[in-house]
């Protein structure tokens, strides 16, 4: 069951957006555990707000994960560092890159 595109209306001139939900069926176990880590980790933040925040470390380590596989192949470590020089080079803050 999906619920999309909903709008409330609080009066003639202020019209809010829902955001779009979907209904998932979790195992209650898994259920159990991801409100434990928004309990434990995140504060107390809904399981929800939980999994956007658990998504969102996933894509940071795969980011981290991509420049361990750049360093590891010199030439192509060297030429992104290259890139970032120019870059730098073009934004004209006046900072110095640590190497």
């Amino acid at each position: 069951m999906v619920i999309a595109d909903r709008k409330m209306h609080f009066n003639d001139s202020s019209i809010v957006d829902a955001m779009a939900m979907t209904v998932v069926q979790i195992d209650t176990k898994v259920w159990d555990e991801l409100a434990e880590v928004a309990e434990a980790d995140f504060g107390g933040v809904s399981p929800g707000e939980a999994l956007q925040r658990l998504i969102m470390e996933h894509h940071f380590a795969r980011i981290n994960e991509r420049y361990e596989e750049l360093r590891a192949d010199p030439a192509e470590w060297e030429s992104y560092q290259a890139e970032l020089r120019l870059t730098d080079n073009a934004a004209s803050d006046g900072l110095e890159m640590d190497e």
